[in-house]
């Protein structure tokens, strides 16, 4: 039975693709980060880019990026071109990453970006989480569907299913947020990035399928 089980994972279907992720473990892997201009709206081309902080220790776990509040605009972390390109096997599935802020105490938190900006064709797609990650490592994650989404900023329309199918087929940059305080005063670190597809629904039945199989095997040993 445990060689059948064994047999059956084997034959369990996988994404044939890497599935984009940063962790940080030996540098910057690509990433940067861009800051946008006081009252910017649209989130699709920066005004100016910096080279991102680097720690090898102190992450979730292993090494992380960071950067200090650049200006009055709105500072995010660009991710590297692993991110860009045709993501539309992960239509569905999830953007995990983690945040914290080190900021002086009783500092006002900023609300007024979006924590996501995926860009494609010229146009942004924006999403918001529920809350500001706190001086601790919090962990986030936004489904990509095209549920929450909005088009142009905080403000605009809410995104079509088949519009943000086609936007995910064809990305060309992805921002998450740095600015998180109100004022020039907070360092943003960002870890564990992380985008993952649906599992395909023959390979979960599979799986649980010989899970269950291997449970009935123990019990009648």
């Amino acid at each position: 039975m445990r060689r059948a089980f064994v047999t059956l994972l084997a034959a369990t279907p996988v994404l044939s693709i890497a599935a984009p992720a940063a962790h940080f473990d030996s540098g910057v892997e690509g990433w940067r980060v861009v800051d946008f201009s006081c009252c910017s709206t649209d989130y699709v081309t920066p005004s100016t880019t910096f080279a991102a902080n680097w720690h090898a220790a102190g992450g979730t776990p292993g090494g992380y990026i960071d950067f200090a509040d650049p200006s009055s605009g709105s500072f995010y972390f660009e991710a590297s071109s692993a991110f860009t390109g045709d993501l539309s096997a992960y239509l569905g599935g999830t953007l995990g990453f983690a945040r914290k802020v080190t900021a002086p105490e009783g500092s006002v938190q900023w609300r007024d970006d979006p924590d996501v900006v995926i860009v494609s064709g010229g146009q942004s797609y924006v999403w918001r989480g529920l809350a500001n990650p706190g001086a601790d490592w919090s962990p986030e994650q936004v489904t990509l569907r095209a549920t929450g989404f909005t088009l142009g900023g905080l403000g605009g329309a809410a995104v079509s299913d088949s519009a943000f199918a086609a936007a995910l087929g064809n990305v060309s940059a992805l921002y998450l947020r740095g600015e998180t305080i109100n004022g020039i005063v907070e360092t943003t670190a960002l870890d564990h990035v992380q985008i993952s597809a649906v599992p395909e629904p023959s390979a979960a039945l599979m799986l649980l399928t010989g899970l269950g199989m291997l449970a009935l095997r123990r019990r009648r040993s």
